[in-house]
């Protein structure tokens, strides 16, 4: 009894204090690790907890994750036509004018980026705890009529959290976590025409362009719930209350050498997600000998979208996944997200782990409405 009063109270304040965000909450981009294997899943899913993901994934599952110490991760994700634009720049390299991409900009423009994770990826995750080190690389591009815009970041995360199991009564388990964690980032914006894209890189844009620093910490909460873990439900409050504050410098040389900020700094929050999911992990006794796991994942994310003054199409933010485990070493993957395909597998080397992921990537509000394709790449040392 005492153990579902507790988990409605705790569902009543994820719900109060999602709407509470919903209405108050600035759009600061979150900050968060990106994974093929997830990718390849179709995004982010609040049950896939089984190793060292669950730092992204749920806090709650740090009870449940298989123990794993992370070294270190290299990965890389690009999306857009960069194939187009590897060709373009080839084009240039071999002449003396100027780097004009506006014959690769469509009728809904051209939105592209790279995004390198690690090498800083360092962590323990098991035994109801779990923290992690990590930084990663940004870089995107986007136009806006003529002109090009453009946004460098680097950042480094920090977390901490823990979890605990609060329900273990005959097939019924039911976890509950949180996370701390702690960031900073570095952002570099640039912007030129899409006639004279090297205008871009005039001078030193390190002491010429303005640079944004931005510190901040925040709260992931977590529940998730199984029957005979075959069956799987999860609640996830991602960045339940995260503020930040930005500062603005004259230029990145200015803020390194320790110069004065270049005006009062600025309080804001990451936009809170609030995500809800199910899994189906059945077993088959003649599949069995070969198949080592079999998940299919289903999750909307950011409940809290629905009450945004521009909301996106409901249907982009519904993700479904599946994953076949086979000998232990070779993971099959697919899903769905943004209401586009997605593919990819893995394959465990013990120490080192590869992950591979092709992925649709809708930029708009709608379906349709500015679809990309992603390439996902992750190399990890984890014991």
């Amino acid at each position: 009894m005492k153990g579902r009063v507790g988990c409605l109270l705790l569902l009543s304040f994820l719900v109060a204090l999602g709407l509470q965000q919903a209405l108050y909450a600035l759009p600061e981009r979150p900050f968060d690790f990106p994974s093929a294997r997830l990718a390849a899943l179709g995004g982010r899913h609040g049950t896939v907890v089984n190793d060292f993901t669950a730092l992204f994934t749920n806090p709650a599952g740090f009870v449940e994750a298989k123990e794993g110490f992370s070294i270190t991760e290299l990965g890389l994700s690009v999306y857009g036509p960069v194939f187009d634009i590897a060709d373009t720049l080839v084009n240039f390299l071999g002449s003396s004018g100027s780097l004009d991409i506006s014959g690769i900009v469509g009728p809904g423009g051209l939105a592209t980026g790279l995004n390198l994770s690690g090498p800083l990826a360092f962590g323990w995750v098991g035994r109801g705890l779990g923290f992690g080190l990590f930084n990663r690389t940004v870089a995107d591009a986007a136009t806006q009529g003529a002109t090009i815009k453009v946004r460098a970041l680097e950042e480094f995360l920090m977390t901490g959290g823990y979890s605990f199991r609060l329900i273990n009564i005959n097939n019924s388990i039911l976890d509950v976590g949180f996370l701390g964690k702690g960031f900073v980032r570095g952002q570099l914006p640039l912007q030129a025409s899409i006639l004279t894209v090297t205008d871009l890189f005039n001078g030193n844009p390190l002491d010429t362009q303005p640079y944004m620093n931005t510190l901040g910490v925040g709260v992931d909460l977590g529940m998730l719930y199984q029957y005979a873990r075959v069956l799987s439900f999860s609640v996830v409050y991602h960045d339940a209350y995260s503020p930040v504050l930005v500062v603005p410098y004259n230029s990145t040389t200015s803020f390194f050498s320790g110069g004065a900020a270049s005006g009062s700094g600025t309080y804001n929050t990451i936009k809170s997600s609030l995500d809800i999911g199910v899994a189906f992990n059945p077993h088959f006794e003649i599949l069995d000998r070969y198949i080592s796991r079999l998940s299919i994942m289903a999750d909307y994310r950011d409940l809290l979208d629905l009450w945004s003054l521009i909301p996106r199409n409901p249907i982009l933010n519904v993700g479904l996944g599946i994953e076949v485990l086979v000998l232990d070493a070779l993971s099959l993957r697919a899903g769905i997200t943004d209401a586009l395909p997605a593919l990819g597998f893995g394959i465990d080397f013990n120490v080192m782990q590869l992950d591979f992921a092709m992925r649709g990537k809708e930029l708009g509000l709608d379906p349709g409405v500015q679809t990309t394709y992603a390439v996902d790449l992750g190399l990890l040392f984890r014991f």
